[in-house]
């Protein structure tokens, strides 16, 4: 319709031009009217340019109209009302097709911001980037995680860890891969799932990536407790019957020596002390398992923690009170640092004291071959992510041999002579009943750093 309307226009111009061209050839070539060829010719030059201005215009309106598409700028629109009737169904086409291709624009940007929200609504990192390796789309979860506030290429990475790159960048469809990475001061354990897609003749890889390292704590601990609970019911149903029959042989013993003495008859001396000292060392040595056995049981007896607010500060001074005496009778200084006085926890004080004493007495032991043995208590809310609170113990000792920072947390496992090998166990279970978690960081030669790290609501 709006094409028809443009022909008739212009064949209407060219039909009165060609009139205008016959009137004038008349004119001049059969009569001696020529101030009225003047007038024909003035008329036929305006025809000329009306007929160049109408095409010239609907050039430029058109122009105009692909070259605002072709940028999609979609807010230009043409006057209908007040301007030529000639163009009005043209401008009003222009008009209806902005109108469209405006509104697939907010349909594609709406969908956009509910893929974004879903994205970011998930509770796992996702990052999705084409071929060389730019990237697509990345959530926030992925960011915290890997500690990353911008990522634009995924080669950014790197300077966290190489092998996360490579790993990204050579997993296939549908494959899965476990990454171990440090960050900062945490280790992590990724668990890595890609899918590859096309899409407008492009290659787009999706890698969704999640620290499963405190599932994994978990797992492993309650793995612990399954084979605790097995071996503890096993062992004490073994034991106790030994020690009560030991006891109860020891009192025989006694009254069959008591009733040969009445009648004069008495056992040699030498081998009364050798079956007296047996049944002593085999009690004792029982007494002893059980001892240990009930002491393994606590793994599995840790009370739910009552939460309250505690004042950081009153925590660390009671734990300070609690030890001053044996840190002086070893000569050990403790020191305590506080960033911000009126810092406070959501915590249940008692467990998070049983383990601030195990940590600062573990460093008070490993200190004190040190020229001047100390340990250090700092307590500071995290710069970086001001969701985390932090008490780090250090001590000056020697630290801790590589090969065995990765056994530290495992129940029974003690560098200690006399150590049960419950302590640090325990209280990482006390740190994950809190929602917090507790880390180690020991270089060769020391310091060793143990840090408890809170999650909070900085409001």
């Amino acid at each position: 319709m709006v094409y028809n309307r443009f022909r008739a226009n212009l064949l209407l111009r060219v039909g009165l031009l060609i009139i205008s061209i016959a009137g004038i050839t008349l004119v001049l070539y059969r009569t001696e009217w020529y101030m009225t060829a003047v007038c024909i010719g003035l008329l036929l030059l305006f025809q000329l340019y009306d007929l160049v201005h109408y095409v010239e215009r609907t050039n430029r309106d058109i122009s105009s109209f692909l070259e605002a598409i072709q940028h999609s700028d979609f807010t230009q629109h043409f006057a209908v009302k007040g301007g030529n009737p000639a163009y009005k169904e043209l401008y009003q086409s222009f008009n209806d097709v902005t109108d469209a291709f405006q509104r697939i624009k907010t349909d594609k940007q709406a969908h956009h911001l509910y893929l974004q929200a879903i994205v970011e609504h998930i509770g796992v990192g996702i990052v999705s980037f084409d071929e060389s390796g730019r990237v697509e789309l990345v959530n926030h979860v992925l960011k915290e995680v890997l500690h990353t506030p911008h990522l634009e290429h995924i080669e950014s990475l790197g300077r966290i860890s190489e092998e996360l790159v490579e790993v990204m960048r050579s997993i296939g469809h549908n494959e899965r891969r476990l990454v171990t990475l440090q960050v900062r001061d945490e280790q992590l354990q990724l668990a890595l799932h890609a899918t590859i897609l096309f899409s407008q003749g492009r290659t787009l890889k999706i890698v969704s990536c999640q620290n499963i390292k405190s599932e994994l704590e978990e797992q492993e601990l309650q793995t612990w407790q399954k084979l605790i609970r097995v071996l503890t019911h096993e062992i004490m149903n073994t034991i106790t019957p030994v020690i009560s029959l030991t006891a109860t042989v020891s009192q025989l013993m006694e009254e069959e020596v008591v009733r040969k003495a009445d009648v004069g008859e008495i056992p040699e001396q030498e081998v009364l002390e050798d079956i007296q000292t047996g049944l002593q060392t085999i009690e004792k040595r029982s007494t002893g398992m059980l001892h240990f056995v009930k002491n393994y049981r606590r793994l599995m007896r840790v009370p739910t923690p009552e939460l309250r607010t505690v004042k950081v500060k009153d925590l660390l001074k009671s734990v300070q009170t609690l030890l001053q005496p044996e840190m002086e009778a070893r000569q050990t200084k403790l020191s305590i640092y506080l960033r911000e006085e009126k810092a406070e926890l959501q915590i249940d004080p008692e467990l998070i004291e049983q383990v601030l004493i195990n940590l600062i007495k573990n460093g008070m032991e490993a200190s004190h071959k040190a020229a001047g043995p100390c340990v250090e208590v700092i307590a500071y809310q995290e710069e970086q992510d001001r969701n985390r609170f932090r008490i780090d113990v250090q001590d000056n000792g020697t630290g801790i041999a590589p090969e065995d920072l990765d056994k530290i947390f495992i129940p029974f496992f003690t560098t200690k002579k006399q150590g049960s090998g419950i302590g640090l166990s325990l209280s990482r279970q006390i740190m994950r009943q809190h929602g917090g978690s507790i880390r180690v960081s020991s270089p060769p030669g020391g310091p060793t750093t143990f840090s408890l790290i809170f999650h909070i609501n900085d409001e």
